[in-house]
């Protein structure tokens, strides 16, 4: 690790944001649409990382799951009864495209829904670039939405680069998404530290060669950070920017 820190590199959802109520609503109300089941504030947590078509898939999979076991709990008694929840289940899974193309069309009107940035985290996005260090949000989240959700946080075009899924390259974990900021911010990975609060997170970190923070505050918690290795673990905000000297001394 280099003496002096050049970037720090943020995921969005969980670390930057709190947006477990834009997202859950967002995609309850594309499983309401849908006739599927809701999902609770803890399987938002455990779904989203990976995309929003994954998160989609996990949501819409919930139903087939519940449909699946009913199933199975029919066998013995009604085979008939069994052949059609199963036959519901896979229609659920059959409806992934035009799930997520709705998901995809109302979520940019929910994506700013009671969003706000974790406490201390403006404060602490500040003190860097007070120091000189450069700032970026590395997300997969759809780019439009990515936007409007960090200029309703921390004002417009308040990070010196915005990596997000604009459906042209590869998503975290893959460490291209690290290269490509580098390569945007004029540094060397050696000199960057990624920050996040999910295993995609830290796995990308792991992937590029970097250090990684884990934000124990976040979506996922402390066993999945150090499970997959984050270099160092946070409570809250405040705590990054002492983690990152202690990273680099």
């Amino acid at each position: 690790m280099s003496k002096a820190v050049k970037a720090v590199f943020f995921d969005l959802d969980g670390t930057l944001v709190n947006t477990l109520c834009s997202l859950r609503t967002a995609m309850n109300k594309t499983m309401a649409h849908f006739g599927f089941d809701p999902i609770t504030e803890e399987q938002t947590r455990r779904y989203v990382g990976c995309g929003s078509r994954v998160f989609v898939e996990k949501s819409l999979q919930a139903t087939a799951d519940r449909l699946y076991r009913e199933a199975e709990s029919w066998e013995k008694k009604d085979e008939d009864r069994a052949f059609e929840l199963d036959q519901q289940a896979d229609e659920v899974m059959a409806e992934l495209d035009a799930a997520y193309a709705y998901y995809a069309s109302i979520f940019p009107e929910n994506c700013t829904y009671r969003a706000e940035a974790y406490p201390g985290m403006p404060d602490c996005l500040r003190a860097l670039r007070t120091q000189g260090i450069r700032i970026a949000c590395i997300t997969n989240k759809p780019l439009d939405a990515a936007r409007l959700v960090l200029d309703s946080a921390f004002g417009e075009s308040f990070f010196d680069y915005l990596s997000a899924d604009d459906g042209t390259h590869p998503l975290k974990p893959d460490a291209g998404v690290v290269r490509d900021a580098c390569v945007k911010l004029q540094v060397e990975p050696s000199d960057c530290v990624f920050v996040g609060d999910t295993g995609t997170d830290i796995e990308t970190a792991r992937n590029a060669g970097i250090a990684s923070i884990g934000c124990v505050y976040g979506f996922r918690g402390r066993a999945e950070l150090e499970r997959y290795g984050a270099t160092v673990c946070v409570d809250n905000a405040a705590e990054i920017l002492p983690a990152l000297r202690g990273i680099v001394s």
